[in-house]
């Protein structure tokens, strides 16, 4: 029987999309494809970013499983009464552990993964060495590329990720999401995918104005705040360039909720070129792959966001009129 794959979890889609019914199961997100950005189209979550039989039943399971459980992970981090951002944090380690397995099911799962590992089976039968697998997972993965890959990996970059500092922070700029949620930034098609979720800045958008980003080794710097985990609050500007970093990885599509569209206020954030498509007949030197460089402040101990603010934007300065909202405030 056909399966109806979703390569980007519903339950992570929801945090970015809106019910037009109280009490209602469907909710509904905004999307644009990439190819024309200015036309925006509604639909229901339960059909964007799915594919059919795109895993299979076997592999459709073990994600659901991992989802079930990281679910109240994200509702306890995004739901606490007292702030924005949590007064309890880091994760407890159970909950640390589910949700490093979600965001390592993200780095593997999605189309442009797909694409990408297409892409080095072509080379490999060129004569480059194939990907390994352990054999006792073989049976899962069957001759299935995108499987191998997924039933190899997995396991080692929760490890990875779960290990890794954890930044939660709170961006004044509306953030959107897109068919590629987590991004490793320099280092996102690089064909070791372990040395590069070890080594950079790891950046996922949690909902419109909440994010995770696990620090990298230039990152970090000597700065022991980053060097375990920590809140921080990102202005407008640093807001804007996770969308552009965002926009960078996706696949085919990018989703927003109705409310907190970054689009107008992007401008030139989208002007440089986007990772290099190798499987579409693209040479590296067609498109150069950007590369990015952040650097940010963890947040004081006990400091807060109102969670009005996920909400309401404040008005922009005169001077900034056309561009993002003001900065929400620092609370304790």
């Amino acid at each position: 029987m056909a399966t109806n794959d979703h390569t980007v979890p519903r339950m992570y889609l929801r945090h970015f999309a809106r019910q037009k019914k109280k009490a209602s199961t469907n909710w509904f997100i905004r999307a644009r494809a990439l190819t024309d950005l200015d036309r925006t189209f509604e639909a229901n979550i339960t059909h964007v970013a799915s594919v059919t039989d795109f895993y299979g039943a076997r592999a459709e399971a073990l994600l659901s499983d991992i989802e079930t459980r990281a679910a109240p992970v994200f509702r306890a981090v995004l739901d606490d009464p007292s702030g924005a951002l949590p007064r309890t944090w880091p994760l407890k380690r159970e909950d640390r552990s589910w949700m490093a397995w979600w965001i390592a099911a993200q780095m593997v799962r999605t189309t442009r993964q797909r694409r990408r590992l297409a892409s080095l089976a072509a080379a490999a039968d060129a004569g480059q060495p194939p990907l390994e697998m352990p054999h006792s997972l073989k049976s899962l993965a069957g001759r299935d590329a995108h499987l191998r890959f997924m039933a190899d990996q997995l396991a080692v970059l929760a490890q990875i990720v779960y290990n890794r500092p954890w930044g939660l922070g709170f961006s004044d700029a509306c953030l959107w999401t897109s068919d590629v949620p987590v991004v490793i930034l320099n280092g996102h098609d690089d064909e070791d995918q372990l040395r590069a979720a070890i080594y950079w800045d790891v950046i996922l958008p949690l909902d419109p104005h909440r994010f995770l980003i696990l620090p990298g080794l230039a990152t970090l710097g000597d700065d022991p705040d980053k060097q375990r985990d920590h809140l921080t609050k990102f202005p407008g500007g640093l807001g804007l360039w996770i969308n552009g970093v965002i926009y960078d990885a996706a696949d085919s599509h990018l989703y927003c909720h109705p409310d907190h569209d970054p689009l107008p206020f992007l401008g030139a954030h989208l002007g440089r070129g986007r990772l290099p498509a190798p499987w579409s007949g693209e040479e590296q030197s067609d498109r150069p792959s950007p590369s990015y460089l952040v650097e940010y402040s963890a947040l004081g101990k006990n400091l807060t966001v109102e969670r009005r603010w996920l909400n309401e934007h404040p008005p922009a300065p005169p001077a900034a009129a056309e561009e993002v909202a003001g900065p929400a405030p620092v609370t304790r």
